[in-house]
């Protein structure tokens, strides 16, 4: 090789001292960075698990803990804790208007669910929970009341489907007639309201339990039993999928997630047998009626804790 074809390296600049290539090229320095990085998860766990919000949602479940295990004097006092920890909080609220109900204390349940409706202004979910409750309280006017300012909302504010507000007033209807206290003209009017519902929406199973179950105050048993049978089959059948999923052993111990999923289709279904059985009564199906309540009761069906 020739010296005229030889390469001569170009001089490089001379470094200060002390200066690294990463801070030339503008990179902070690797300590300082996982020191920002803990600080920053620091400040942000604290903050998401330490706010008002979240001591409020662990003090009200410690209360819950109390009240299942009847510490009712304990459940009261965290309760109260949580409601101090954030005032403003609507579905607490109704949580606390849920465990005065439980113990049979109406009027103190009844003074929250109001707190709750003035915190929660229109907020359908809040709508929603405060009738279901005022219905198991057998506070039907109210319920009705409440039924009617959600398709209110759903009409004007639209922040709520008109069809689940809808279907949403004719069940309410419905427990109202089963406690007997619903007119027929409420009842025709809720008929109404569901055939809309399931108009605009379709079959849906829910549906289509709430117009058999307002078939039963309305007076068309056979059509009652029908809806209700398909209804039932839905849900059952929705139960077997996921059942079927499982291993033998995976049946005797079940994972918790389809555990979950699995109680819930069974409180759905301890609500509908239920329904069939009030039909099967009146149509004096002695032996249905009781197979029916013998499921509903199997399934969890209670009034009290949600599940009717």
């Amino acid at each position: 090789m020739s010296e005229s074809n030889t390469t001569q390296p170009e001089p490089r600049p001379v470094q200060p001292p002390g200066n690294s290539q990463a801070s030339q090229s503008g990179r902070p320095p690797l300590i300082p960075v996982l020191i920002a990085v803990v600080l920053l998860s620091v400040v942000y766990v604290g903050y998401s698990f330490f706010n008002p919000k979240s001591i409020a949602q662990w003090k009200w479940a410690a209360a819950v803990d109390a009240l299942e295990n009847d510490n009712l004097d304990e459940a009261k006092k965290l309760a109260a804790e949580a409601i101090e920890w954030d005032p403003e909080n609507a579905e607490l609220r109704l949580h606390i208007a849920e465990m005065h109900y439980r113990q049979d204390e109406t009027t103190e349940a009844r003074i929250q669910i109001e707190e709750a409706i003035a915190m929660g202004k229109n907020d359908p979910l809040v709508i929603t929970q405060a009738g279901f409750l005022l219905s198991r309280m057998g506070q039907h006017d109210g319920a009705i009341m409440l039924a009617d300012r959600l398709v209110d909302i759903a009409e004007k504010e639209k922040t709520i489907h008109l069809h689940e507000a809808l279907n949403r007033r004719a069940y309410s209807i419905a427990m109202a007639a089963a406690d007997e206290a619903a007119t027929k003209e409420q009842i025709a009017k809720g008929m109404k309201d569901i055939d809309l519902a399931i108009e605009y929406y379709g079959d849906d199973a829910s549906y289509v339990d709430t117009r058999g179950y307002l078939k039963v105050f309305d007076g068309d048993l056979e059509g009652a039993v029908k809806d209700l049978d398909a209804a039932i089959k839905y849900y059952e059948e929705a139960r077997t999928d996921v059942l079927a999923q499982l291993t033998p052993e995976e049946i005797e111990t079940m994972p918790s997630g389809v555990a979950f999923i699995d109680n819930q289709l069974k409180q759905i279904l301890a609500v509908l047998y239920s329904h069939r059985a009030t039909a099967h009564q009146k149509l004096g199906n002695e032996d249905e009626a009781k197979q029916d309540t013998d499921l509903a009761n199997s399934y969890g069906l209670d009034r009290k804790r949600g599940i009717w």
